[in-house]
């Protein structure tokens, strides 16, 4: 307590608190068609025809792809 009665509550951090990244996961659906879903790699995340297929490929044989962390 100071002279005048008033209470001074100072907080301090010693290091930045982050969140967590997320991770973007692509499912493997019977809906959609594997050049719609290479072209949308391409399109909505800027990736190489090479790196979209790769993807695609990897949702179609193992039912999901890590396609973005951040």
């Amino acid at each position: 307590m100071t002279e005048t009665g008033v209470i001074t509550l100072s907080q301090t951090r010693d290091e930045e608190s982050l969140a967590a990244p997320w991770n973007v996961l692509v499912h493997n659906d019977p809906v959609n068609l594997m050049s719609y879903v290479t072209m949308v790699f391409q399109r909505v995340l800027g990736f190489s025809r090479e790196k979209a297929k790769r993807h695609m490929l990897e949702v179609h044989h193992k039912g999901r792809s890590l396609v973005w962390t951040g």
